[in-house]
């Protein structure tokens, strides 16, 4: 199978996933913003932020070391299994103790509780089955699909009898927890492998997973940061506010985009990193993934009240959220670019290089945002965050020029029209928006104002590339799968109407 077939059925497959997933998320999330307060949505999301914290460490770049090996054999495999069950036992302990610790730093003694029962997750985790990496490795996304979604939905229905039952945040956090038992048990059930404790290959792993495991601690510090701060210097109220607005924002991406970023590490590890294919598979899928990406953060932020009314039920109690969501629309692109751009340089084992630039950013990041809050709110610090994610993925890509040949001006030129074409849709859509408001119901509102939007912004685009698909090579291949598209709609609608005469 090509590598475009191989991309395409993992995409198709995860996209399924991805859609059933954050379903099932936005059912749940569209169900406790209903019963939590916002404050205790910041309850959550700071106990969630202590545990990412330990789960880092866990973090020791195994899976990519598996992925990234050619052929691994059984001790590669076995080793990589005990290591993690180890180091997964270790965190689950450590949460479990700090716990008291980390409810007097924040001032909030409910943290303690709920931090002990989340340490039964590392804990579930630690004996999860490693076969399911190898899956990924050999990109049996339907599979994994089914592995997932089960998960999922049992849990789902677990949280639904929870809430029934306790009628509090509790029902949320005993719900991760059953996903977590369900995830870990079924993982035997879909990959046959059976791991058997070993160690004969913990040299070689350490020797690669040493960077990655101070490269994580350091991302950890760079993305979180700004949670930290929320949490530390303005409050659980705040916190629960931005981790909604990111909550929308990851489940939108991981219904239309993050599926199909999620297959090109796998893919193109399987391709020679000297050739040119893979500079030019990279740089196209960059320029897609922009476009889709801009379009979806730009009818997040144009839709933002009507969003928040019909996902959380009351504008009023949500308007911080309400005032986030627009504000923060360009940290869903940088975010979504980021993971493209880093899994591309670990790729090129650029994990040393990868952990000396998060080192710096995190402290950048830390001064500057610490800076934003004392001198403004918490929207100045989203602005803050989204200057410094630009940047950051502006450098990411001059270092990416030196190492494959990716052209950063091409990439920043083909860009141009899309900002062009946001632009005028907004420009266009919002007064059709402004006399719809008042007419017609919310969904209705958030369907036509999308409709209108999307079909400007498309029209421009391709009228773009239609005109400059003679001087982008970008642009002529999106022209060319396009005419192909056109033509077997055509065939199959000519086909179907000869049929039916």
């Amino acid at each position: 199978m090509s590598f475009i077939r191989k991309v395409a059925s993992a995409s198709f497959w995860l996209t399924i996933a991805s859609w059933v997933s954050s379903a099932v998320g936005l059912i749940t999330m569209l169900i406790f913003a209903r019963i939590l307060s916002i404050e205790e949505f910041g309850l959550i999301a700071t106990a969630t932020l202590v545990t990412a914290f330990f789960d880092l460490f866990s973090r020791l770049g195994t899976e990519a070391y598996l992925i990234k090996e050619v052929d691994p054999d059984t001790e590669d495999i076995n080793t990589a299994w005990t290591v993690q069950l180890l180091i997964k036992l270790l965190i689950a302990l450590a949460i479990f103790s700090f716990s008291s610790w980390t409810a007097f730093y924040f001032s909030e003694p409910e943290i303690e509780g709920i931090l002990k029962v989340l340490a039964l997750i590392p804990l579930l985790l630690a004996f999860s089955n490693i076969g399911i990496v190898l899956l990924k490795k050999e990109m049996a996304f339907k599979t994994l699909m089914y592995w997932d979604i089960s998960a999922k939905l049992s849990s789902f229905f677990i949280t639904l009898i929870l809430i029934m039952v306790l009628n509090s945040y509790w029902a949320y956090i005993w719900g991760m927890v059953s996903y977590f038992i369900i995830l870990s048990a079924s993982s035997y059930y879909f990959s046959k492998y059976r791991p058997t404790l070993c160690l004969t290959r913990l040299h070689k792993q350490l020797s690669f997973s040493q960077w990655t495991l101070l490269k994580g601690i350091v991302n950890y510090f760079n993305n979180k940061c700004d949670q930290l701060i929320i949490s530390k210097f303005i409050g659980t109220s705040a916190l629960g506010a931005f981790s909604i607005t990111q909550r929308i924002y990851e489940t939108a991406s991981d219904i239309l985009v993050s599926p199909f970023v999620a297959t090109l590490y796998p893919g193109l590890g399987q391709l020679d990193r000297k050739s040119p294919q893979f500079s030019t598979i990279f740089h196209n899928t960059l320029i897609a993934t922009s476009a889709v990406i801009i379009l979806l953060a730009s009818l997040l932020a144009i839709n933002a009240e009507q969003l928040v009314t019909l996902a959380l039920g009351n504008a009023e109690k949500w308007h911080l959220v309400v005032n986030l969501l627009p504000l923060a629309a360009p940290l869903l692109i940088t975010r979504i670019l980021s993971f493209a751009l880093f899994d591309v340089l670990t790729l090129l084992d650029k994990i040393k290089f990868l952990f000396k630039f998060e080192l710096v950013t995190a402290i950048v990041s830390s001064i500057v945002l610490l800076l934003a809050v004392y001198w403004g709110n918490i929207e100045t610090l989203v602005i803050a965050r989204i200057i410094l994610t630009a940047i950051s993925c502006l450098v990411l890509l001059v270092v990416l020029q030196r190492l494959i040949s990716l052209s950063v001006t091409s990439y920043l030129i083909e860009s141009i029209p899309m900002i062009i074409a946001t632009g005028i849709a907004y420009l266009i859509t919002t007064p059709f928006q402004d006399l719809l408001v008042n007419k017609v119901n919310n969904l209705l509102c958030v369907f036509a104002t999308s409709l209108v939007y999307t079909s400007i912004y498309v029209a421009i685009l391709l009228s773009f590339i239609s005109l400059f698909k003679h001087r982008s090579a970008t642009y002529a291949l999106i022209s060319f799968q396009l005419s192909k598209l056109r033509v077997v709609v055509w065939q199959k609608l000519t086909t179907s109407g000869s049929n039916q005469t």
